[in-house]
């Protein structure tokens, strides 16, 4: 049997419920409001007239910013969501590592579990009785069999959700960003299965923020912006046009905060330089409340996960004192952070950086400044 995939003018509208402000405050005014005040219901487009189309062979790559919309497709071409308007078109069988966690209950055993799991990815019953002890065993868990899988940590139920969903080869596999987690030995166990089941399938759709995976795994690629297709064509074409909207964005907002004064509550700044060192990397920039205090927590969000700087060395830079006339000149930064593996500058494709003011606490995001994202795209660009 064939496998493909056509979308034809894809629009999806969720509904969201918006409480008004109201001014009242304590116990009896939230109540009250909860019982005369309900929710008004809007609807919300998530995606716009989305339509393309891939065959056997094809691996495709989604690209766009947070929010832009990469999951939510993934989810409409599961069938998880039902298009507003539009068609789509699935031809072959199809796996979505997703969710890890879909049809897992805490009460049921881990065995029990398998066949929840299984039955909600539309897996037979004798296949799967077949199946669970390559299952627990890829996992792990050989001796949780039979615990209940509220007694098992975050890990072992990644592992064993990540085991169920690769148990079996199918035509079709979408992926939101390149799954394993768990140790080392796990971590290596997980990369093979991957590799093996995305080399086993006709049609491959990924998306993530690792530029260098999309490069070697992807041929074609799309870039959505604001829950519409922006760009349709070969992986390359794709990179650049994803890149290109990126600079774009970050530009318009670079002028706007270079432009305008410290004058509403928050975090500023511009993050001028990043190097990749041993062992790691290190940004340079600055950084301003708008009170005129300097942030302490400095961290990234990389590929869906948030690290925080080893330690923030503060640097003068009088140029920000005299912009918004500060009362001193402290308000630059140098750090570092060990990230073994990012070793290249191909790898922070997607990367925000983000500020706090409490140790502990950074989500503010701050600009990439110009450098920052020439330097991103003459790399990528190679």
């Amino acid at each position: 049997m064939s496998a493909s995939i056509r979308a034809e003018n894809l629009t999806l509208d969720v509904p969201i419920f918006l409480q008004r402000e109201r001014s009242g405050s304590g116990w009896k005014d939230l109540f009250l409001g909860a019982a005369f005040d309900p929710p008004s219901r809007r609807l919300t487009r998530l995606l716009e007239d989305v339509s393309f189309e891939v065959g056997e062979g094809d691996r495709l790559a989604i690209l766009g910013r947070n929010g832009a919309g990469k999951s939510t497709l993934l989810r409409v071409l599961n069938q998880v969501y039902q298009p507003s308007s539009g068609r789509l078109h699935v031809s072959g069988s199809c796996q979505a590592l997703l969710n890890m966690g879909l049809g897992f209950n805490n009460e049921a055993t881990v065995r029990e579990n398998i066949y929840l799991r299984g039955v909600a990815m539309g897996l037979k019953s004798r296949f799967l009785a077949a199946q669970v002890e390559s299952i627990v065993e890829f996992a792990g868990l050989q001796d949780k069999v039979n615990h209940r899988l509220r007694t098992l940590s975050a890990g072992q139920r990644m592992r064993l959700g990540f085991a169920i969903s690769t148990s079996v080869q199918h035509d079709i596999m979408l992926l939101d960003e390149w799954v394993g987690a768990g140790d080392a030995e796990f971590m290596r166990r997980a990369k093979e299965r991957m590799q093996d089941r995305v080399g086993g399938s006709k049609i491959v759709v990924l998306a993530s923020h690792s530029v260098g995976l999309l490069r070697d795994l992807c041929n074609k690629g799309i870039v959505l912006e604001q829950g519409r297709l922006v760009h349709a064509g070969e992986i390359g074409s794709a990179l650049t046009a994803y890149h290109r909207l990126m600079a774009k964005l970050q530009e318009a907002q670079e002028t706007e905060l270079r432009y305008r004064s410290l004058s509403e509550p928050g975090i500023y700044g511009v993050v001028d330089k990043l190097s990749v060192v041993d062992g790691g990397f290190s940004l340079e920039g600055w950084w301003a409340d708008a009170s005129g205090g300097v942030p302490e927590t400095l961290a990234i969000r990389l590929r869906g996960r948030r690290y925080f700087a080893d330690k923030v060395e503060p640097v003068k830079r009088p140029n920000v004192m005299n912009r918004f006339g500060l009362a001193h000149d402290d308000y630059g930064f140098r750090t570092h952070f060990r990230l073994a593996d990012v070793a290249s500058i191909e790898n922070f494709a997607g990367m925000q950086v983000l500020a706090g003011m409490q140790a502990g606490q950074a989500d503010t995001p701050l600009v990439l400044g110009v450098g920052v994202r020439k330097l991103l795209r003459s790399t990528i660009s190679r």
